[in-house]
């Protein structure tokens, strides 16, 4: 199915309506009665806003800025994880493996749905230098450097926010509690801290 550059158009503006982007936006998602955006295309516009400066396009590059301050006045939430992703889904590699294992469909299954959620994991996990340890975290976000899938958390047993290399974990389960209460805090202090590294 091709669409015309008004159907995309229109489709995007709808979509744009539905994350709250501006006022007018949200003024006219009120007045209809929709449904809350699926947390997957949410997800996915979010990565799509923190690419625009990478297609060598500054035009796009600059609506997509400017949508995602006007985000973070009505979605907060979003507004961090937009950042974060900027920050660390495209982050060049300066090395990594090329023959390591791809990430368990059934790890990063379990992870979005915790990460959705606000629910601890647990999961054995192996180092680069091959240290092995047993973590339990507060997941908060996936990303995909050119290296591979990591998971942004807040590790329980560091009193810090760690990466993993969702590949390196094993024995991955969801532990009970939730952290919806603190997940927006966590957020901002993750994104401070990658950006201090930026």
């Amino acid at each position: 199915m091709t669409l015309t550059r008004r159907a995309l158009g229109t489709r995007l503006a709808g979509l744009a309506a539905a994350i709250g982007f501006g006022q007018s936006a949200a003024a006219s998602v009120g007045a209809q009665t929709t449904s809350p955006l699926d947390p997957e295309l949410r997800d996915a516009a979010l990565r799509g806003l923190a690419l625009a400066s990478h297609r060598g396009d500054p035009v796009a590059a600059a609506s997509a800025e400017a949508t995602l301050v006007r985000l973070a006045e009505t979605d907060p939430e979003a507004g961090l994880l937009g950042r974060i992703y900027q920050l660390l889904d495209v982050r060049p590699a300066t090395y990594w493996h090329d023959d390591l294992p791809q990430a368990a469909t059934a790890d990063l299954a379990t992870l979005h749905g915790a990460i959705r959620t606000s629910r601890p994991v647990a999961f054995g996990y192996t180092d680069l230098s091959g240290k092995e340890t047993t973590r339990t975290v507060l997941p908060l976000a996936l990303v995909h450097p050119p290296q591979g899938v990591k998971l942004l958390a807040w590790c329980g047993e560091r009193k810090d926010f760690r990466q993993f290399f969702v590949r390196a974990m094993k024995g991955l389960t969801l532990e009970v509690g939730d952290f919806s209460g603190n997940r927006l805090a966590l957020l901002q202090g993750l994104l401070d801290k990658e950006a201090g590294r930026a």
